[in-house]
């Protein structure tokens, strides 16, 4: 089973903003996101999901993980979309069926956050 790679949207990326933090100036955040240097649309929409999801409604912690992800943006992605696959797939023993598992288990859990509504 191959880990499933989201697809993020601007709009989801406004969306995600205006719900994990109401309280605070849209265009500064966008502002701190865009500090991460990316190429690619697709790319900085998944990163910029990711810092958001990390930094769980705390402003300061948005600077902290776009340092993160201009060092290695890989760090961010796992932390983020395969938290529980990233602990526990490198151990040599661990069945196929477990790790396929844990690719469930990160997948819904992301899902559920990206579409979460408030």
């Amino acid at each position: 089973m191959e880990q499933k790679i989201p697809k993020i949207s601007e709009s989801d990326i406004k969306r995600i903003i205006k719900r994990d933090f109401p309280k605070l100036e849209f265009v500064e955040i966008l502002n701190i996101l865009q500090m991460y240097n990316s190429n690619s649309e697709e790319g900085r929409n998944r990163i910029f999901a990711s810092i958001l999801k990390l930094s769980n409604g705390d402003f300061e912690l948005i600077k902290m993980f776009v340092e993160k992800a201009n060092f290695d943006f890989r760090d961010v992605i796992a932390l983020s979309e395969y938290p529980n696959y990233s602990k526990y797939a490198f151990e040599e023993d661990l069945p196929q069926q477990k790790k396929n598992q844990l690719i469930n288990e990160d997948w819904n859990q992301f899902e559920k956050w990206l579409k979460k509504t408030s």
